[in-house]
């Protein structure tokens, strides 16, 4: 009997303690101008939610690398350039977006912004590419990059508004 009670509170606990922390989250902006008014704030912070928040590509490669055991770094290394960012995209990219605060801008993504480069999924890649350059010896490819990244977007919005469909036609008479 005195088991259950017990086992009754722990579990009560828990989910207080949950529940504090499910409804203290912040609700994401409602509108275009509270986005601004987040993002702004974002871009001075050195942490968000605890995370260092890198200022550039440099500051980047450097966090990654601390991050990162040595193992897993010689390897990413060592493989082929296209395979790895695209294989550890889902992975590392997705920790970096969560983390450094893609969705919702950090001063990492301003960066990235300055230079023109404003998809996540390329801001993701843009930063898989230089990190296994630098483990490579590399020099960085930043503004030819981040140039490459920026025509690639326009292209495949230009293809989209000239294949798009028409749906229905109407004609005044």
């Amino acid at each position: 009997m005195e088991y259950h009670s017990y086992f009754r509170w722990i579990i009560f606990t828990i989910f207080l303690g949950a529940g504090h922390f499910i409804f203290s989250q912040e609700s994401p902006p409602s509108s275009p101008e509270e986005y601004e008014k987040l993002y702004s704030s974002n871009i001075k912070k050195s942490r968000i939610n605890g995370v260092y928040i890198p200022k550039d590509i440099h500051e980047a490669i450097i966090e990654i690398k601390s991050l990162s055991p040595g193992d897993a770094l010689e390897k990413f290394k060592n493989a082929d350039e296209d395979f790895v960012v695209k294989r550890l995209h889902f992975g590392i990219g997705r920790w970096i977006a969560v983390n450094w605060n893609f969705s919702e801008g950090s001063r990492y993504v301003h960066f990235l912004r300055q230079l023109g480069i404003t998809h996540e999924d390329d801001m993701i890649e843009f930063t898989l590419r230089n990190l296994h350059k630098e483990l490579n010896s590399l020099p960085l490819e930043i503004e030819g990059l981040a140039l490459k990244m920026k025509e690639i977007r326009k292209a495949e919005f230009e293809k989209k508004i000239v294949s798009r469909e028409i749906i229905k036609k109407d004609t005044i008479h």
